[in-house]
């Protein structure tokens, strides 16, 4: 008997416990992963302040609302955005231009899953003018990119994403609202985007060969046909010549008989 009450007991207790880590940005990582223990950028100035201010540095992974329901606006109040209004991870709301950045080399975005929930996927990205020393809001933010339900690809879902035109700094949030449970998850990273390289490429260069102009060839009169002016012309010429030598020689004949 009671045996079995320190079983059900113990099994009280453990169900108490909320389950820990859940999923968040690696690449580029979230501000919570990379004020993370082993994580170099832990010892950067935020993160010392955040971690001195009560965040829960190994728990990178588990900044999540409950019943949100897609009321992101309604329940995580502007200047709590990355913190989801969550009071131990306030100090990831810290505004600050010393921020760990990551420099985006590519469009491949991966968010780790410690453990796997169906959902989808929400992303954001800071307007034009973005200021990092200003308290986040949502009316700085403009969402480029949902996906529902993306595969799990080796503990992680992978995505290929296209920002809208940005360049220099500015931040990346990511909402992952769940499907299995009620809980929705929140993340701020912060990265550099590159200028865009414009290359003018000049137009293909044309060789033109040197070589001797062809002269145009031009027939001469002989190879010419005549031409029907010059066939009647000639036509009476020689009837002309011919009435005059039959002349000439009757006169010829004349002149003999006398």
């Amino acid at each position: 008997m009671f045996r079995l009450v320190g079983v059900l007991t113990l099994l009280m207790m453990l169900s108490a416990v909320p389950a820990h880590a859940h999923g968040a940005p690696t690449d580029p990582a979230s501000r919570a992963y990379l004020c993370s223990p082993g994580q170099p950028s832990a010892s950067s100035s935020p993160c010392r302040k955040a971690i001195q201010a009560g965040l829960p540095s190994k728990e990178w992974d588990n900044i999540r609302l409950p019943n949100v329901a897609g009321r992101d606006a309604a329940r995580v109040p502007d200047g709590k955005l990355c913190s989801a209004g969550l009071a131990k991870y306030a100090g990831l709301d810290l505004p600050s231009s010393e921020w760990p950045v990551t420099t985006l080399k590519s469009t491949a975005f991966t968010y780790r899953a410690t453990i796997p929930h169906q959902g989808s996927f929400r992303f954001y990205v800071t307007k034009v003018g973005y200021d990092p020393t200003r308290a986040l809001r949502w009316t700085d933010l403009e969402q480029f990119l949902t996906v529902p339900t993306p595969p799990l690809v080796n503990g992680s879902y992978e995505f290929q994403v296209r920002l809208p035109q940005r360049t220099g700094r500015h931040l990346i949030y990511t909402v992952w609202q769940n499907t299995d449970t009620p809980d929705t998850y929140y993340s701020c990273t912060d990265v550099e985007i590159a200028a865009p390289v414009t290359t003018t490429t000049a137009p293909p260069r044309t060789t033109l060969k040197s070589s001797t102009p062809r002269p145009v060839p031009v027939a001469s009169s002989a190879e010419q046909p005549p031409s029907d002016a010059t066939r009647f012309g000639m036509s009476a010429v020689v009837a002309a010549l011919g009435g005059l030598a039959v002349l000439g020689g009757i006169m010829l004949w004349r002149k003999r008989i006398l």
